[in-house]
């Protein structure tokens, strides 16, 4: 029973790897994103999503959940899907963030000697829109 549970997690996580059309590593692991460049406007927030994507022999090596460093002020809160270890929703906010482009880090550590290939993303935070007030100014 236990090899039949493992063959099915194992498809699903094939099929969901395939169906985002990443392409697993020769080795290790590696971080992707649908979106590699995201914009957002100040003082908002965003959610997006990011797979760790493994090769054949990485299947069953823990990932921690993927870390975002910036010194930009976008602050992130990383959140695991609880029927996809490999699969990670992200909220950015740019509550004081100053309007401009940003780089960032994407990276996570494995429990064995299988390395994760990191990413990097990019965030264009545009100006907060005026919102006219009623009277007129």
């Amino acid at each position: 029973m236990k090899k039949h549970i493992a063959f099915l997690s194992l498809l699903l996580l094939g099929t969901l790897a395939v169906g985002q059309d990443f392409e697993a590593p020769k080795k290790g692991a590696k971080i992707y994103a649908k979106e590699y460049t995201i914009t957002l406007e100040e003082g908002d927030d965003k959610t997006f999503d990011l797979w760790i994507v493994r090769s054949r022999l990485a299947k069953r090596t823990k990932f921690s959940a993927p870390k975002l460093l910036s010194s930009s002020g976008l602050t992130f809160d990383v959140t695991t899907d609880m029927e996809n270890a490999d699969h990670f929703t992200v909220k950015v906010n740019a509550e004081s963030v100053v309007p401009g482009a940003y780089t960032v880090t994407v990276s996570s550590r494995s429990n064995s000697s299988h390395q994760v290939t990191g990413t990097t993303l990019s965030f264009n935070v545009m100006p907060a829109k005026a919102v006219a007030s009623e009277d007129g100014e």
